[in-house]
């Protein structure tokens, strides 16, 4: 054992290039490790937030090891009522990741909401003081939503997640309309998450996948995408 803390994980994210969602579960499902489905597939919205000069867009660009990101995250329909949704601060040591949580109280995400509504969301809800001091200091930057697909090998040592069919909207300071998206139907995203004790495992699992992978960062890709980066 390295001495990684216990609420660490690595986590290794790859945009996969010149392959088809198809081919990806295919390779997924019939892989040596025997993949599983573990839940059911879901729609996944974020709403990420950064500071006014872009500082974690910026720590990711620049290769920093050390980086952060926050951002609310809910599941089902993008527009109308979100009654669960969460904010979550994820820091990452080089492929090292850990995250915090917090629930947040519902709310009403409507086509041209105001970063304004979207802070008075964020402060009203209970939150620890850390991610109150995170919120207050960030604005919203950028919405996306994909399909998430959630697989585990047969020895339960890796969690792999299959995501498709990514849109983008830019987040204004003022008024939004979120008419049409920035999409990127062509993109699969693969990431595989994994405790250290797992790491050769995880590695022999990358190696063994029949597609070219590559790394990326969707929070990065959606802020290029939209013309904000």
């Amino acid at each position: 054992m390295s001495g990684v803390p216990e609420n660490y994980r690595y986590e290794r994210k790859f945009a996969i290039a010149g392959t088809s969602l198809a081919e990806v579960e295919h390779g997924v499902r019939h892989h040596p490790a025997l993949f599983f489905t573990e839940y059911a597939p879901r729609i996944v919205n974020n709403i990420y937030l950064d500071s006014p000069e872009l500082r974690n867009y910026h720590q990711n660009v620049d290769g920093h090891s050390h980086r952060a990101k926050l951002r609310a995250r809910w599941y089902g329909q993008l527009f109308g009522a979100v009654p669960k949704a969460v904010l979550e601060q994820k820091c990452k040591h080089g492929h090292l990741g850990t995250k915090q949580s917090a629930r947040l109280a519902p709310f009403e995400f409507g086509q041209h909401v105001s970063a304004r509504e979207v802070r008075r969301w964020l402060e009203a809800s209970a939150l620890p003081e850390n991610l109150i001091h995170e919120v207050r200091q960030a604005e919203p930057t950028l919405v996306n939503q994909y399909h998430r697909q959630y697989f585990r090998s047969a020895d339960r040592q890796v969690r792999l997640t299959i995501d498709s069919a990514l849109a983008f909207y830019r987040f204004q300071r003022h008024t939004n309309f979120f008419l049409t998206p920035v999409a990127a139907p062509a993109l699969v995203v693969l990431e595989l998450k994994y405790a250290d004790a797992a790491g050769e495992i995880a590695t022999a699992i990358a190696n063994d996948l029949p597609f070219r992978m590559t790394r990326m960062s969707k929070y990065v890709f959606g802020l290029n995408a939209v013309g904000a980066g």
